[in-house]
């Protein structure tokens, strides 16, 4: 706990260092100025996050505004400008709508939220653009409050100095976020090429994996609200740190991984989820570092605060792959057999991501000849693909529920 002179002292630091780094920005501004071509938000408040593509890298701070009654997330990009039409938009999870200005994007929040991490990241893969990405916790009224009151020191220390434009006083019409601001989906069919996976029943599991993921994508694609991406369409090898890589460079949402298993008996069937494991979580570090998959947390802390941060965003990732496998067990349940315990853990490679929310499925067993006819038939791995479908449905839909209660 903190006394009030403690208290104090923490906010002549903090609005110290916010100064510093607005007379920062004001040198760079220019030289770095950036296009702002896009943004989008999603989330339900553990977390939400804000995403912001621009055309080269984009300097900028944040700030609270507000009080315990009123909440708003200001965040400075001297020198940038918008590349769109509408520079308003609609958000979601706690944030109401969202307004550009001058080189100030303004979150109109609904409840107190604070920036938990953020994160910059530069063109990679198929991604031309850079990104920056902010994810906000929800937190109490009076903790909002009180680290509400340096910021607003340093916004208006900026605001004086001319850095920053003031706030608009009306708000412009909020708009519905626009259409190309959709979840991205990756479906990782297994195995492939050189490697054949399974193989009974006179069926190769590379091939029936192959035809349900491109079914599962031309489901999915009849939603507007989602980009679908496989990490194979065709009979070739993909090795498995290029996968998860490729999830990571498209941005994906979910990543889903689609297997066909196999047994020693032949009476074990069913289908069965899962997501990492302990031991597996051991090993996302040392690979994130092989891969370059390590994480730009900005948060103007220490290396140690730093550390923490990518922690709590593996543990989130954890959460939310645990919370898609519990709404796809019931929907595989329906279309056919499942085993016991369904969700299960482990560390495989593909699950390994810090920062993408991935389960492993496997459709059925290869050697049971149940699993095996269902899984030749069209209309059974139709009726698999089906279930994916409405799990990942119900997992997006969460966030307009959200948002229309909101």
């Amino acid at each position: 706990m903190v006394g009030n002179d403690g208290q104090t002292v923490m906010n002549v630091v903090v609005f110290r260092v916010l100064a510093c780094f607005v007379a920062l920005l004001a040198l760079c501004g220019e030289a770095l100025a950036a296009g702002i071509e896009d943004i989008r938000v999603v989330g339900n408040g553990t977390p939400t996050r804000v995403t912001i593509w621009a055309d080269a890298p984009v300097t900028h701070q944040q700030f609270l505004s507000g009080d315990t009654t009123s909440h708003a997330i200001i965040i400075a990009m001297p020198g940038a400008d918008w590349r769109r039409a509408e520079p308003t938009g609609r958000g979601m999870g706690g944030v109401d709508q969202f307004e550009w200005l001058d080189g100030q994007l303004t979150l109109k929040l609904d409840r107190p939220m604070m920036i938990a991490r953020a994160l910059d990241l530069p063109p990679a893969g198929s991604e031309p653009r850079h990104r920056i990405i902010l994810d906000l916790e929800t937190v109490s009224p009076v903790r909002f409050a009180r680290a509400a009151t340096p910021h607003a020191q340093a916004y208006a220390a900026a605001y004086n100095d001319s850095i920053l434009s003031p706030p608009r006083p009306e708000p412009r019409r909020a708009v519905a976020r626009n259409a190309d601001n959709r979840f991205t989906i990756v479906i990782d069919p297994g195995h492939g090429g050189k490697d054949p996976g399974a193989a009974h029943h006179n069926a190769l599991e590379k091939e029936i994996v192959l035809k349900s993921a491109t079914t599962l994508k031309s489901m999915l694609e009849k939603d507007r609200r989602y980009d679908v991406r496989l990490t194979r369409t065709d009979d070739r090898f993909i090795e498995l740190e290029d996968r998860v890589t490729l999830a990571r460079d498209w941005g994906a949402d979910l990543f889903i991984s689609i297997h066909a298993d196999a047994a020693g008996s032949p009476s074990v069937a069913g289908a069965s989820v899962y997501t990492i494991s302990q031991r597996g979580e051991a090993r996302i570090d040392r690979e994130a570092r092989r891969n370059d998959w390590s994480l730009p947390i900005e948060d103007g802390g220490s290396r140690e605060v730093g550390g923490i941060l990518t922690d709590l965003l593996k543990r989130e990732t954890k959460t939310k792959s645990s919370e898609f496998a519990e709404l796809l067990i019931p929907e595989l349940a329906e279309v056919g057999p499942v085993l016991r315990n369904t969700h299960r853990n482990a560390g495989f490679y593909v699950l390994l991501a810090p920062d993408v929310p991935a389960v492993l499925v496997e459709i059925g067993f290869l050697t049971n000849a149940g699993d095996a006819r269902r899984l030749k038939s069209r209309s059974g791995r139709n009726n698999a693909m089906k279930a994916i479908r409405r799990a990942i449905d119900s997992y997006f839909d969460k966030q307009s529920v959200l948002l229309a209660e909101n």
